[in-house]
Order: C-alpha cells, then sequence, then structure tokens
C-alpha cells in the first residue's frame, strides 16, 4: 500500500487496538465443578430423529431430581415421557458426568440421550441455575436445572413472575405452541385469574389472548416441587395452555419451571423486575438456551427445528451482543453465530418488538423472550456470575473478539485479535512501535495454551493479542504474565475461524470499517455504489497462505489468501439478505500484522441507505456491522486481490435466524 492508503486506514487500526511459563493442558476448565453441588429440579424438552420438513421422529420430556456430587459426577431420578417408548410418563433413573469452568460454562452428559452433551451455562439466580441445549449431534433440545429449594412452601413463591413456554402438543410439529403470561401469587396457593397470549401453529399462528380463571399452585413437599394447574381445556388443541403441570421453585424463589408429566411443554418464570428499569438494567454476560421452530416457510421446509445455547453480552445502552452455538433439524453441523439486536427497556421491563415478548427478571438478572409470531421460541437468558480478585486477574467473562465482542460462548481462532479484560493486567498503557508485533510489551506477556502471542495493546484492564496461527486444540487457554507475575487462566473453545468486524463503536455495533477502493472511508454522506468493490475489514478468518510468523506484516506480493472458504451477505431494510456479486480477494490485509481484508462487489437489489453486512465462514457467521449503500451504480473498480470470486462453500445466514434488526 502506498503512504496515502496508510493514512487513511487509520481509522481502522483504532477500532482494533493495533495503533517462561510452562504450558496447560488444552482440556475443558474444571475447576468451579464444586460450585454446582447438591439436588437440582430438572426440565428437559427434547426432540430428534426428524424428517425432511422437520417432522419430529421422537420426542421426549424428563422430569426430577439431578444430584450432583460436586466432583464429577450426577444422578438423576424422575420420569420421562417419551414417544419412542410410548405416550405414558415413566419412571426413569440415569447417571453421567458434569464439568464447570472458572466462566461458568458447563458440559454435562445428556441425561435422555448419554451419547450427547448438554452445553451451556451457570447463572447467578436460582442461585447457579443451569440452562443449556445438545447442538453438537443429531438432537434439538433444551435444559434447564434450578437447585432444589429446602423447606419451600406456597409461601416461598410469592410476588410477580413473568412465565414463557413452549409445546410441541402431542409430539408433533404441527401443533407446536408458545405463549407468555404474568402470573401474581397471593402467597398461600393462588394466581387468580391468568391473561395467555401466545401463538398456535394448527390456528395459523395467530396471536391470541386466553383468559384462564381459577390457576392454582402447590408446593407441598418440603423441596420446593408441587404442582401449577390450569383449567383442563375442552378443546386442548385450541387452547395455549391447559391442564396440571408439575412445578418447582429454586431455593431463592426467583425461578419456576416446569410442565406436564405426560406431555411435550416448558414452562419457565423469573421473577418480575420491581421499581426503575432501564436499558443499564440489562448489563453483563448472560448465559443461553432456546429450543425454536420457524414455521414461516421462509426456510424451504413447512417447518424448521433449531435449539442453541450461547450468551449475550447486555452493554447497557439498549444492545446485546448475541452469540448461539446452532443447530439446525437437518444438519449435525453445528456453527457459532453472533448478532447485535435491540434489547430496549427504557419503557420498561416488558416489552414485545414485533417478533418476540422479552420479559426482564429482577434486577436484570434474567431474561425470557418467547416468538408472538411464525417464529416459535423460548429463550432463556441468565445473567453469569461476576468474579473479581486482587492482583493480576483475567475476568473468566471477558476474553472477547476484539471486533465483535461476540461474548464468552463464542471460539476462539487462530490469527483473531481477542481482547482479554481484567485488572492488574500492566503497570501502564503500551502499544508497539513497529512490526513485527512484539510478545512482550512493557513487562507483560500472554500466554495462549503455553505459547507466546502477539500484543497490539497493553494496558492495566485491557489487552489485546493475536491468537497464535499454530493454536489447533480444541480449548484454548489464556494466561497473562505481568512482570513475572501470573493471572488466572481462562478457557475458552476452539473453532478454525471466528469471524468479527470492525465497526465505529468498540462492541462490533454500528458502522462498518469499510473502504472505497481509493481507501476513503464508507460513510453515510460517501455510500457504497451498486457494482463498486470495497473493502472491508476484521478478525478471525483464520489460517491464510503463504503461512506468515505471528504477528508480521502480510506481504503484497503474494497476497496471503485465506484457506476457508467465504461468503458475504447485504441485507435490504425487509431483512432480506443478497449475496456479494463477488470476492476478488479475501485474506491478510498487505503490510499490517493480523488484518483481515475481504474486497467485495455490491451487488444490485439493495436500497439507498443502512443495510446489515454478514460474513459467514464454514464454521461461523456474524452480521453486526452496518453499511451504507447507494442504488446509484458505479464502474469497477480494481483493488487488491485476486482476481476471480472464492464463493462460501456453506452460507449460513439464509435462514435469518433472529428477524429482529435495529431500527435505521
Amino acid at each position: 500500500m502506498n503512504s496515502k492508503s496508510w493514512k487513511n486506514i487509520a481509522f481502522v487500526l483504532a477500532l482494533c487496538g493495533l495503533s517462561t511459563l510452562p504450558g496447560v493442558a488444552q482440556n475443558f476448565d474444571t475447576s468451579a465443578t464444586g460450585t454446582v453441588k447438591g439436588p437440582y429440579f430438572v426440565r428437559q424438552l427434547f426432540t430428534a430423529n426428524f424428517d425432511a420438513n422437520s417432522g419430529i421422529g421422537r420426542a421426549a420430556s424428563l422430569t426430577g431430581i439431578m444430584t450432583f456430587d460436586g466432583v464429577k459426577n450426577y444422578s438423576f431420578s424422575g420420569q420421562i415421557t417419551d414417544t419412542q417408548a410410548g405416550s405414558s410418563a415413566a419412571a426413569y433413573t440415569v447417571s453421567g458426568t458434569y464439568a464447570v469452568s472458572a466462566s461458568g460454562l458447563i458440559q454435562l452428559t445428556n441425561p435422555i440421550d448419554t451419547t450427547d452433551i448438554v452445553y451451556g451455562g451457570v447463572g447467578a439466580l436460582g442461585p447457579s441455575a443451569i440452562v443449556g441445549s445438545s447442538t453438537e449431534g443429531l438432537n434439538s433440545d433444551i435444559f434447564i436445572a434450578i437447585p432444589a429449594a429446602s423447606g419451600a412452601t406456597n409461601s416461598t413463591v410469592t410476588g410477580t413472575y413473568n412465565a414463557g413456554f413452549i409445546d410441541f402438543l402431542q409430539g408433533n410439529v404441527s401443533q407446536v405452541r408458545d405463549g407468555y403470561f404474568t402470573l401474581t401469587s397471593n402467597g398461600s396457593g393462588s394466581f387468580g385469574t391468568v391473561a395467555v397470549k401466545g401463538v398456535m401453529a394448527n390456528q395459523n399462528s395467530t396471536l391470541t389472548t386466553q383468559s384462564l380463571s381459577g390457576v392454582s399452585y402447590s408446593i407441598a413437599n418440603g423441596n420446593g416441587s408441587g404442582t401449577l394447574t390450569f383449567p383442563t381445556a375442552s378443546a386442548p388443541l385450541t387452547t395455549l395452555v391447559s391442564g396440571q403441570k408439575t412445578l418447582y421453585v429454586s431455593t431463592d424463589g426467583s425461578l419456576l419451571i416446569g410442565g406436564s408429566p405426560s406431555g411435550f411443554d416448558l414452562v419457565v418464570a423469573t421473577k418480575a423486575a420491581t421499581g426503575a428499569v432501564s436499558n443499564s438494567t440489562f448489563s453483563g454476560t448472560y448465559y443461553s438456551a432456546a429450543l425454536e421452530n420457524d414455521a414461516s416457510g421462509s426456510t424451504g421446509t413447512t417447518n424448521s427445528i433449531d435449539s442453541y445455547y450461547g450468551s449475550v453480552l447486555g452493554l447497557g445502552e439498549g444492545d446485546g451482543v448475541t452469540h448461539q452455538r446452532l443447530v439446525y433439524f437437518d444438519s449435525s453441523s453445528a456453527f457459532d453465530s453472533t448478532i447485535s439486536v435491540p434489547e430496549t427497556f427504557n419503557g420498561g421491563a416488558v416489552y414485545n418488538d414485533g417478533s418476540f415478548q422479552n420479559m426482564l427478571g429482577v434486577n436484570g438478572q434474567a431474561l425470557l423472550q418467547v416468538g408472538t409470531t411464525t417464529f416459535y421460541s423460548l429463550r432463556i437468558n441468565l445473567q453469569a456470575k461476576s468474579t473479581t480478585a486482587s492482583g493480576v486477574f483475567i475476568n473468566p467473562l471477558g476474553v472477547l473478539n476484539a471486533a465483535s465482542y461476540a461474548p464468552i460462548t463464542n471460539s476462539a481462532a487462530p490469527g483473531e485479535f481477542v481482547s482479554i479484560f481484567g485488572s492488574g493486567l500492566a503497570s501502564g498503557v503500551f502499544t508497539p512501535s513497529s512490526l513485527p508485533l512484539p510478545t512482550k510489551l512493557g513487562g507483560v506477556q500472554v500466554m495462549v495454551n503455553g505459547r507466546l502471542a502477539p500484543l497490539s495493546y497493553v494496558g492495566p484492564t485491557q489487552i489485546n493479542i493475536l491468537v497464535p496461527y499454530a493454536t489447533s486444540e480444541q480449548f484454548v487457554t489464556f494466561q497473562v504474565i505481568n512482570n513475572g507475575i501470573g493471572s488466572n487462566q481462562v478457557t475458552l473453545y476452539q473453532n478454525l475461524s471466528a469471524p468479527g468486524v470492525f465497526t465505529g463503536a468498540p462492541s462490533g455495533v454500528g458502522m462498518a470499517a469499510v473502504l472505497h477502493a481509493n481507501y476513503a472511508p464508507v460513510t453515510q454522506s460517501s455510500p457504497a455504489k451498486v457494482g463498486e468493490t470495497v473493502l472491508l475489514y476484521l478478525t478471525g478468518l483464520g489460517s491464510v497462505t503463504p503461512a506468515l510468523n505471528d504477528g508480521t506484516a502480510a506481504p503484497s506480493n503474494p497476497l496471503s489468501n485465506v484457506d476457508e472458504s467465504i461468503g458475504v451477505d447485504l441485507y435490504d431494510q425487509n431483512g432480506n439478505d443478497v449475496n456479494a456479486s463477488s470476492l476478488p480477494f479475501s485474506g491478510l490485509a498487505p503490510g499490517f500484522a493480523g488484518l483481515y481484508q475481504i474486497n467485495f462487489t455490491i451487488p444490485p437489489g439493495l436500497a439507498s441507505g443502512p443495510t446489515f453486512l454478514g460474513v459467514g465462514t464454514q464454521d461461523a457467521y456474524t452480521s453486526e456491522g452496518v453499511l451504507y449503500v447507494s442504488s446509484s451504480t458505479s464502474a469497477s473498480t480494481q483493488t487488491p486481490g485476486r482476481s476471480s470470486a472464492r464463493l462460501a462453500l456453506k452460507k449460513t445466514g439464509p435462514r435469518s435466524h433472529d428477524s429482529r434488526r435495529r431500527a435505521f
């Protein structure tokens, strides 16, 4: 690049912060396994054996008590309803193993299919409630467990709860329904009259309100278990919710879970927020899980079941950066999906955004989201536990993609810029003066799976690093060494790629870092035109050819090309995605260390104005940045890169999994 290009690309560098100890075993971190111990109430809703239209070949529900030993084993005793074994509830016992990391990530043997694993997180409510899903196999499910409440009575359930549910009635996807309601307890067994709102696939997915009188509950066993009773429906196919459910209350009374012992539903209720609520109330990291069905037909099938576990980073500004480890019914290959959606609570703790009913729990510690259209969904978000410590300390929830701020459940990739947050990380602020990026700066080093990482920024509360290209293990462990003093270790999952687009805001939300061919920024006043080839800057695209030493400047001849196949989508104002018409180059930006560049051509079919920008690899997808485009055409301009386009083998964006998008 010439000196002019270096000068005009400086804004990109500002966005991403570019301005010896023994190695560690690359295994799942089990250091916090002891924090999950004792009896937990469990409800799991499970689907499997799908046909081509997402018809459910096997449906199952699990209800009972899972006892964790605080070391690595659990035992479950309760009942299961499984269409594979008939339609009646039956006694069921099973045992398995589990592990919990310092950040609260959890893995446990799937109690319904012991060949599978439930992945999830441990939240602060409950306390230590668990949400998760089995995303790496052929099942789609949702799992929730809450600590059993010793000595609980009806008076333990007090005040107001916001509730959501999903129900695959009779194990049939064509009879899926979801909805939401408010429960106000009198403390002695009555919820009174309850207005339930929801949609039913066999009733044209029309949002319906049904008033149910005499809703009651009973907590009679001393351990927090009991029943939740709705009126018995004379016409169950047209009733949103009916009959008696098993009900569990958590130790702290903040969470209620349950479902029909012989049905395929899940009911979750969180203590409603009280007092003033604002966008700042939704802040911090939340562990998430969901089971969903898209019945709109937009995916090319009548139904499309998916499930995910993941996390949401609440920014406290009306925004959330959502990561989902997502798997669809027709694929055993899960992928990482990162998207930014508005989470606006200035108007109160409950609001409907047109796609979801959003219900913020007490002190912002939980968020329930229920689909209100043809996208049937129950999403459970529980705020993770916060941790502080003295000395050199990495926040266990504070290892993020430096561009997108994809939170803790997102995988790390070789060559990715990662931001590490904590305290006591450095004695001051230090930046490198030249390339290659150093592996020691201001007396600070960062170990990644025992390898020294290149440093692009070092400060007392934040360090930006490049993950070494040799990182190929299943897990990635980070440790900061500040003048010889080692921090705690934080472990993430690893993937071949983890794309994140640099934007005008440090949190991955806002205008994408895109340049015209003359290296001038693409802005609202200088939009990209149809037919124009522009330059996008991002991180996390993985290995390149020819390979480079960590932290060195990328060459211009030959160009260093990304090994994975790449796809770029632009979204119109109706949320429909349009493929970039060509990608002449995807690789490392010449002259820079670790900065990826994609050259792509603006396709026709977009209205003038802002559009969301999506980037997909074979492993992951991200759609956070905004690009301004003009529908007027531009003559094609030569830009650095290859002479032919490289198309994605697997473009993960077309299903438009989350239709909620920020208003332009």
